[in-house]
C-alpha cells in the first residue's frame, strides 16, 4: 500500500527541487533549464540542489505564458548577488 505523504512548504525559505516543481507548478525540466541557463540561483546542501523561495517568486513573476498554459517568454532579472 502506498502512502502519501503531506509536507507543508508555505514557511520553507528553502525548497528541494521537488517541493519548487509543487510551489511553481513548472516542470523538472523548465527548473533545470531556468538553473542551467544561470536565471535561477540555486544551492547546493550536499548533493541536493536547493532553491531560495524569492527566487522561485521571481522566476513565477516573470513568465509569460500562451493560452495553452506553455512558458511563452521568461522575463527574468535576478541579480547574481542578492
Amino acid at each position: 500500500m502506498k502512502t502519501n505523504i503531506i509536507i507543508d512548504i508555505s514557511n520553507k525559505r528553502w525548497m528541494s527541487e521537488t517541493e519548487a516543481v509543487t510551489y511553481t507548478t513548472l516542470s523538472r525540466d523548465s527548473l533545470r533549464f531556468f538553473r542551467d541557463t544561470n536565471q535561477l540561483p540555486f544551492r547546493m546542501f550536499g548533493k541536493n540542489v536547493k532553491y531560495e523561495r524569492k527566487d522561485l517568486d521571481i522566476v513565477m513573476e516573470g513568465l509569460e505564458y500562451h493560452e495553452n498554459g506553455k512558458i511563452r517568454k521568461s522575463k527574468l532579472a535576478i541579480p547574481k548577488n542578492h
